[in-house]
């Protein structure tokens, strides 16, 4: 993995790195921008380190008020981790380590001192939407849509969906979102509160990094504080929800129903889900 220096040695300008992010320091303001687009901008385990490294380096930093996490393209913010395919490709525990690594970043996300703004330029799928989920607000493209497949593949999501999307968007929304696996557009993104605005699909970027340099022109003490605060009060209950996810996230991995959704990927029909 490639060393990343603290902010104040990053010169202002653009740093790409080798895991497919690359880095726009401006003043106050740090934006990460996702950099595989060829894959759907799919976040792989090398990803969530380099993400890990970059939140260890941001708990300390002052030169930095404001993080944005965007991504290259139009088409997709992030399709995830996994999917059926790549799965049946991999060990059950290799999919636990890849879904904790990914919880563990997440969290680490949510809880920097900085204000986070997930600018989805595209569609954010599974995990992709749990990284946007790990942020403190988000912005959308007109073009923008959510979705969550994993009930389709037998399973929930397993990085973080079921506890933070109540608090955004209600119980209700939250439990359909989760068990229906549909696609929400951008519209209905905004009206449940799932989002701060839509912005221009055309003029994407450039809308998102006016956002972010106008709040990184606020006083960083000013949007740190308010961030503790804030989080402060809505921490009880937490840890024990992101415990009992990773507990019922283990044993999901070894259910009959997870090994049907590798199964008819594979032969390309139906699943049939039996409950165990």
């Amino acid at each position: 993995m490639n060393r990343i220096e603290p902010f104040q040695e990053i010169p202002f300008g653009t740093t790409d790195l080798a895991a497919g992010l690359r880095l726009i320091k401006r003043h106050q303001t740090l934006e990460i921008i996702l950099t595989r687009a060829q894959d759907h901008n799919r976040i792989t385990g090398e990803v969530l380190d380099t993400l890990m490294q970059l939140c260890q380096t941001l708990r300390d930093d002052d030169t930095t008020s404001v993080v944005m996490i965007t991504a290259e393209g139009s088409d997709f913010f992030s399709t995830g981790l996994l999917n059926p395919a790549l799965r049946a490709q991999l060990s059950k525990q290799q999919v636990l380590d890849l879904v904790w690594k990914a919880n563990r970043t997440f969290d680490a996300i949510e809880a920097l001192p900085q204000m986070v703004i997930a600018a989805l330029n595209g569609k954010a799928v599974a995990g992709g939407v749990e990284l946007a989920l790990a942020c403190d607000v988000r912005y959308v493209s007109s073009e923008s849509s959510v979705r969550m497949p994993e009930a389709g593949w037998g399973g929930f999501p397993g990085a973080g969906a079921p506890v933070r999307l109540p608090e955004l968007v209600g119980k209700a929304y939250a439990m359909e979102l989760i068990c229906s696996a549909r696609e929400m557009p951008a519209e209905e993104i905004l009206r449940i509160g799932l989002a701060q605005r839509i912005l221009s699909h055309d003029n994407f970027q450039q809308e998102a990094q006016n956002i972010l340099e106008s709040i990184g022109e606020a006083g960083p003490l000013a949007i740190k504080g308010a961030k503790k605060v804030i989080s402060t009060r809505l921490e009880p209950g937490f840890n024990a929800a992101r415990m009992l996810s990773d507990a019922l996230r283990q044993a999901l991995e070894w259910s009959e129903d997870v090994d049907e959704a590798i199964a008819a990927g594979k032969e390309q029909r139906k699943p049939i889900f039996k409950g165990r």
